[in-house]
């Protein structure tokens, strides 16, 4: 299946960014990657953890808030009560 998406010139330049850093060979590969990303953090939040990332040097970490993991968080409650 095909699907188009329309973006404006800044997002695709942080898109070609994107695939330049991961070194991914097309957008698909990039696209491929995200999905896997979001799905696992997604699965996370629904079985209760927060994504976050870690300075093991100091020991400081930041949790992720992203309005899609916000929404499955909430999906959770629901389906607790």
């Amino acid at each position: 299946m095909r699907i188009n998406f329309e973006f404006t010139a800044e997002q695709v330049r942080k898109l070609k960014g994107l695939q330049e850093k991961t070194g991914s060979a097309s957008m698909k590969e990039l696209f491929n990657n995200a999905m896997s990303l979001l799905e696992w953090t997604v699965d996370e939040t629904i079985n209760g953890n927060e994504i976050a990332s870690i300075n093991t040097d100091d020991k400081h970490y930041r949790v992720l808030i992203a309005p899609a993991l916000q929404r499955a968080a909430q999906q959770r409650q629901l389906q607790k009560v």
